[in-house]
């Protein structure tokens, strides 16, 4: 028994040294992995000779060190402390140093300009601005002892952008949190700052950022390269994937500054990016997608009304849809083609059928149906319908060769051509007459294709918001331009054309689109980092997630990926 006890003791000593020499060696282990971080971002600062100018030329130094575990809102810190920059950066690595944090992601802001401006002119200069526009951060004293970056200003939804003011209810909740003094009301002047970013989320590597461009700022530079393209779905297919539950239904989307999932659900776009995701599973071959597509077209089985087994429709909220049955099929074609399966050739024909069935005598498509008797429910909805309506057939006709379908997409497009359809710019309208021209290479029919850009493509080159759309729209017609050049046709639009801005503009969105996609550096500063993280949003409408948006960006990112060889030789010609 004495002996029972004497072992019992011993334990009991030992165990709090064991617990002491455990803590230790996690302590050790965090403060080696600040300290790696640490210099990883301050070489690459270092080596900036730029900024070290700006820096200089400030006057001052002012940093800002963020961390994340990637599961948690960043926890930033400051420090400003004259012309010390040494000084300056050492006391804000100690200060993130406390916090405890584990620093998978950790990001060095150093402010490089720095401008005083009244509250009063503030809301002025920036009400009515495209939301989340304004990429400087705000101190709320010249000293930098409150400030916010302008990550954490947009990512948490402290501006108003309609009347330009600042919450000040929302902004003294973070100062609480951060144990910052709060503020009695938003100061008459205010200190708006940019910085030039400094970002590792790999225990061997750190990457600058770009501090220029609306919405470039902060985010990481890219190659642009197919095999970039292909890494980005990668991603991205995962996101989509992971949204999708076991009865094969999508999560429509999210708010990430409120952490808020969006309500209602839309089985078009559903749909659109079932079509989208095999897409992706083309450009990247991951056989862990093949289960979530199979999920997601199941569901969308249950949508298709049949009206007898050869025709069906899509059933959009209780009304047939003819834009549905376009965009149904090119889900149920495109998985034919990828998987090399005709599981869905007997559903492909009744939806093509189908759209058949509301196509008007003289070309155009009846819009919407009733479910209950098939009559007329809405004529005209949306150019979008009659685009989507017109590539389902075509898609359907390239699989099953059936000639009723190519006949009644070229009686849709000589529809569109008479009824001036060009003015609308649309994105499926470039994707019909893409592939229409592939089975009838009718100038006319390329003649539309380009008329359907003509004096478009700079207003896209310039456009500064995301317009993802408009990436698939230069895609397509690119295709369509490439094609009309090998075979040699000449179309009366060509002597005004503008050709090389046709290229451009298709670059520029594919490079520009990106900014929009989701890296740690940015998700670090939502509420939830992993609900944004490798995802596309809408910057413009509170950093909206939702599933069609990403089949948009994607849409384009596989046209540029599928082109990329042809458009570089047009894009570096003489």
């Amino acid at each position: 028994m004495k002996k029972v006890i004497s072992i019992i003791l011993c334990i009991a000593i030992m165990l709090p040294c064991l617990g002491i020499n455990a803590y230790a060696d996690m302590s050790a282990t965090m403060n080696a992995r600040y300290e790696r971080k640490m210099r990883l971002v301050t070489e690459l600062f270092r080596e900036d000779k730029e900024t070290l100018e700006a820096v200089e030329a400030c006057g001052r130094a002012v940093v800002f060190i963020s961390v994340s575990d990637t599961m948690n809102q960043a926890t930033t810190v400051y420090s400003s402390t004259g012309k010390d920059l040494d000084a300056t950066l050492d006391k804000a690595f100690q200060k993130a140093r406390l916090t405890g944090v584990n620093p998978v992601w950790f990001k060095l802001d150093v402010v490089t300009e720095i401008e005083e401006i009244s509250y009063e002119d503030f809301k002025e200069k920036y009400a009515g601005k495209l939301g989340n526009s304004m990429r400087k951060g705000i101190a709320f004293n010249s000293y930098f002892g409150r400030a916010l970056l302008e990550a954490q200003i947009n990512s948490s939804g402290y501006m108003n952008y309609e009347t330009g003011e600042l919450d000040l209810d929302a902004i003294n909740k973070y100062f609480k949190k951060a144990k910052k003094k709060q503020l009695a009301e938003i100061p008459e002047t205010l200190y708006l700052f940019k910085t030039k970013g400094y970002f590792s989320d790999t225990p061997a590597g750190a990457r600058d950022l770009y501090d220029s461009e609306y919405a470039a700022f902060g985010t990481r530079k890219y190659d642009y390269s197919p095999e970039m393209m292909e890494k980005l779905a990668g991603k991205t297919s995962r996101y989509l994937a992971d949204m999708v539950n076991e009865e094969g239904k999508f999560v429509y989307g999210y708010y990430p500054i409120d952490n808020e999932e969006l309500e209602g659900y839309n089985i078009i776009r559903h749909a659109g990016t079932t079509w989208n995701l095999i897409l992706q599973y083309e450009m990247t071959g991951d056989k862990s997608l093949i289960a979530p597509i199979d999920r997601a077209l199941s569901y969308l089985d249950t949508y298709l009304h049949y009206k007898d087994k050869n025709t069906a429709f899509l059933n959009d909220r209780g009304t047939l849809n003819v834009g549905g049955n376009g965009i149904s099929l090119l889900a149920y074609v495109c998985y034919a083609e990828v998987m090399k399966s005709d599981k869905y050739n007997d559903t492909i024909k009744a939806l093509a059928n189908g759209i058949i069935y509301m196509q008007k005598e003289d070309g155009g498509y009846i819009h919407t149906l009733r479910k209950a008797d098939y009559s007329v429910y809405k004529e005209y909805i949306v150019v979008f319908y009659d685009g989507e309506a017109t590539y389902g057939l075509l898609k359907a006709y390239g699989l099953l060769g059936t000639k009723k379908y190519l006949r009644a997409a070229e009686k849709a497009a000589d529809y569109f051509i008479a009824n001036n359809y060009e003015e609308l710019h649309s994105h499926w309208i470039a994707y019909s007459f893409n592939e229409l021209t592939k089975y009838t290479p009718k100038e006319e029919y390329f003649n539309f294709g380009l008329l359907n850009v003509h004096g478009y493509t700079d207003k896209v080159h310039r456009t500064v918001s995301a317009a993802h759309t408009t990436c698939e729209t230069m895609g397509a017609t690119f295709e369509l331009y490439v094609r009309m050049k090998e075979l040699g046709i000449e179309c009366d639009i060509l002597d005004d054309f503008d050709e090389e801005m046709l290229f451009k503009a298709f670059s520029r969105r594919v490079k520009y689109g990106l900014h929009y996609f989701i890296q740690p550096e940015q998700a670090m500063y939502f509420v939830n980092p992993r609900l944004v993280l490798n995802s596309f949003v809408v910057r413009e409408d509170a950093f909206r997630i939702r599933i069609d948006d990403i089949q948009h960006f994607m849409g384009g990112y596989y046209l540029y990926w599928k082109n990329y060889e042809t458009l570089q030789k047009y894009l570096n010609q003489e």
